[in-house]
């Protein structure tokens, strides 16, 4: 990856070098998730291993079960227990479940700073959840296209983890007495820095190349090659978590998402069913 480390105006140089030089083990990610999706990537596990794994941690466990039972992942019953989320989702769905579950834990005692914490959950959780139903729209249209539902759903969840880890470096450095909570140097030091430690922090854990290089190409604006189309759902949630924030009128601008629409052979009618059953039913 290219690029230089960008000097924020108003923070200090020795204060920049600090938050970017926080361990990123502070952590971003909780151990379970991570040893899950080191089972999955290597073949070795069975039921028992992942059920014993997740009870390791109630508190995750009950917050993987919530988001089981949440309107996006829920069936006829209720999800009751890991084992019958493992059964009913799959695998992969349960380490997506446990990285959802360990992201969503980020707090600060600071108001500004856990209300930064919110905002970027909220973001990429929602970015994570309609990727994943264009994801679906697409295979359910038999386009063209190689599209595995789950593996966006994490892409569309980690397109933005740089901000997680310099928001819990800077909370660090609030707490030490060492970094004002003000809302333009945060917004300013996170727009500036964000990219470059999202591939430091996706690297660093060891993810799979391919939500690697998706941040990466998300996180420096590239422009999409004709075969980007992960990047191209990610971009298009991102607007369409936008659209609901602003609301459908948004919508009316229709050059905004027109390159995304275009490389995913879908058209503005998926964009304006979806923010309309999101603004309808608010389930995001």
């Amino acid at each position: 990856m290219c690029g230089e480390i960008v000097n924020t105006p108003g923070v200090a140089a020795p204060i920049q070098e600090l938050i970017l030089s926080q361990p990123i083990d502070i952590p971003v990610f909780h151990e379970v998730a991570l040893r899950l999706q080191q089972m999955l990537n290597d073949n070795s596990y069975r039921i028992e291993e992942v059920i014993k794994l997740v009870h390791e941690d109630t508190a995750l466990a009950s917050e993987m079960l919530r988001c089981a039972n949440t309107t996006y992942n829920s069936g006829k019953a209720p999800i009751t227990t890991i084992k019958d989320a493992i059964v009913r989702l799959g695998s992969q769905q349960i380490v997506n479940l446990a990285f959802t579950a360990s992201m969503s834990h980020s707090k600060s005692d600071d108001p500004i700073v856990n209300r930064y914490f919110k905002n970027n959950w909220y973001h990429c959780h929602a970015v994570a959840i309609s990727s994943a139903w264009l994801a679906v729209q697409i295979i359910n249209d038999q386009k063209p296209l190689e599209i595995d539902a789950d593996e966006v759903y994490l892409v569309g969840l980690f397109h933005e983890i740089g901000k997680l880890y310099l928001l819990k470096s800077i909370d660090k450095l609030i707490k030490e007495g060492l970094f004002r909570a003000e809302t333009s140097l945060i917004d300013n030091f996170i727009d500036d820095h964000y990219a470059l430690q999202s591939v430091k922090v996706m690297r660093h854990y060891n993810m799979p190349s391919i939500y690697i290089m998706a941040s990466e190409r998300h996180a420096t604006k590239q422009i999409l090659d004709p075969d980007d189309h992960l990047l191209a759902i990610t971009r298009l949630s991102c607007k369409m978590h936008d659209f609901v924030i602003n609301g459908i009128k948004a919508i009316e601008a229709v050059d905004d998402v027109e390159s995304e629409l275009s490389l995913l052979n879908m058209d503005l009618n998926y964009v304006y069913d979806f923010v309309k059953s999101i603004t309808e039913s608010n389930w995001l």
